[in-house]
């Protein structure tokens, strides 16, 4: 005879694959026929911009393009010369989970970006990406909290809460954020934007009732020169931003996983009549924020069931779902970054982060490339290149799915010495542990009413001594009793009567 369960299905998204894709992406480039030769390449570096994300039967495909820009001195001429490259990228991950339904996210960056010159008039540009994929299924639970009552049946049943962080869902919001950015005095007026850098950072989430209210900050430094003159200069700006993210429902206890996407990038310094000293740049970017949103919930469920009248049949189903923990760890790389010649300015430091990777003791190790433009005494400009890396103590689970990024700290700090440039690097490394959690869930529970158990052959009365591994639920499923039967045979307001070594009696029910 089949027992009538009360049920209650839970909704989640389970994260089916996370992993680190690095691919490298090549182009040629033949200089302009306006643009002088090339004497020798001063400096290469690249912005990444995410166009799509779509995903099929068995695979993930992220595509985007890489703005690439190559400073050069020319061939008898002073000053410096850019090249703008568009080259564009396709990345893909094939997983058997993956389906048309399936959500991604993606994180690409450029871990390195470099050129080499085939001849005066072409080059070759090899950037390095690095891309962090993760793919979201919808999935259920159906957890039973109770059982309808049969006093035919005689069944008992002991009920567990338990609290699950589980993810919610995957959202993803396309927004602009526009500025206008004023040259401060002493800046001189801006004449060329040669390259940007951009980093967008979450600083705060809050969710109001099915909103997800963000707000971040875009930090951009603008390497260019002046309208006349030969000298770089640097541009640092900050724009706060807002952004509401739609969620499904409200979140009563709600953790937001931010990630932020360039999709473009626009600046603006011409000369017109709303800035005719040139001390305005018009800066126009276009980014996503992709939001993974989990939730803490406290589930009831059967965790155990006997019967004193009849064998059980229960039928149980495993399921698995995803729980998060967020950590951070840091790290400063100090070191002299030597030059083929004597510094005696730094115009330009650029640090990119590699893929972050476990070691066996638990310390976590990131790549760092590191491309430094200085100018010499004599007011040559040459550029430096070199791989590094640290190292960061942290305390992660042995089984957990590891995610980590790391950037560079907003204090990275550099200065010419006499053996060449000074470097001091803080690295933030943000961690996500993902930890699968099995569990096993009644489905469905039936008994024989034809085949009862024999209790004439157990004594009614049992005189007992419990030890320590002996519960209140324990002893009365081993003698065929109920707990509180227990309880009121030995006049016990509770389990916490229950001591080792106490003699109790049993009752059979």
């Amino acid at each position: 005879m089949d027992i009538y369960l009360n049920k209650e299905k839970l909704s989640f998204v389970k994260n089916v694959l996370s992993t680190c894709l690095a691919q490298e992406e090549t182009m040629e480039m033949i200089v302009p026929d306006a643009m002088p030769d090339i004497l020798r390449i001063v400096d290469t570096d690249a912005a990444v911009f995410l166009r799509s994300k779509s995903s099929d039967n068995g695979r993930a495909t992220i595509t985007g393009n890489v703005d690439a820009t190559v400073l050069y001195c020319p061939e008898g001429e002073k000053g410096l010369r850019k090249l703008a490259l568009d080259i564009p990228f396709s990345m893909s991950v094939t997983d058997s989970d993956i389906n048309p339904s399936t959500r991604v996210t993606a994180v690409v960056n450029a871990a390195s970006a470099d050129a080499s010159m085939i001849n005066p008039r072409k080059i070759i540009v090899q950037v390095d990406l690095i891309a962090d994929v993760a793919c979201y299924n919808d999935a259920e639970m159906v957890v039973s909290e109770n059982i309808e009552d049969d006093a035919d049946a005689g069944i008992e049943i002991m009920t567990n809460t338990s609290d699950m962080v589980t993810t919610t869902a995957v959202k993803e919001k396309t927004f602009v954020v526009a500025d206008e950015i004023n040259v401060p005095h002493p800046n001189p007026p801006v004449g060329t934007i040669l390259k940007y850098k951009v980093d967008l950072s979450p600083q705060e989430t809050k969710a109001v009732g099915s909103k997800l209210i963000l707000r971040g900050t875009a930090d951009v430094a603008l390497i260019y020169l002046p309208p006349e003159g030969e000298d770089l200069c640097r541009l640092d700006h900050t724009t706060e931003f807002s952004q509401i993210i739609e969620l499904d429902s409200p979140e009563s206890e709600g953790f937001y996983d931010i990630d932020l996407m360039l999709t473009n990038a626009y600046f603006d310094a011409d000369n017109t009549p709303s800035n005719p000293d040139g001390r305005k740049v018009v800066m126009e970017l276009s980014a996503v924020a992709q939001c993974v949103a989990s939730e803490k919930k406290t589930v009831t469920y059967i965790a155990d069931m006997y019967s004193t009248r009849y064998p059980l049949f229960p039928e149980v189903e495993q399921y698995a779902f995803d729980t998060r923990s967020h950590s951070k760890a840091s790290a400063v790389y100090h070191n002299i970054l030597k030059t083929p010649k004597p510094a005696a300015k730094v115009l330009a430091l650029n640090v990119r982060t590699g893929a972050v990777e476990k070691k066996l003791d638990n310390a976590l190790k990131c790549p760092l490339y590191i491309n430094a433009v200085y100018e010499t005494e004599d007011g040559e400009i040459f550029s430096v290149s070199q791989k590094a890396e640290v190292e960061a103590n942290a305390d992660v689970s042995e089984n957990a799915k590891l995610s980590a990024n790391a950037k560079c700290g907003k204090e990275v700090f550099s200065a010419a010495v006499s053996e060449g440039i000074d470097l001091r690097i803080p690295v933030e490394i943000n961690i996500t542990e993902m930890l699968e959690n099995k569990v096993n869930m009644l489905s469905g529970l039936s008994y024989d009413e034809s085949n009862p158990i024999d209790n004439s052959k157990y004594p009614s009365l049992v005189v007992a001594r419990p030890s320590d591994q002996d519960s209140l639920w324990n002893l009365a499923k081993k003698y065929r009793s109920t707990p509180n039967l227990i309880l009121a045979a030995n006049e016990l307001a509770g389990e916490e009567g229950i001591a080792p070594g106490k003699l109790l009696i049993i009752p059979k029910k």
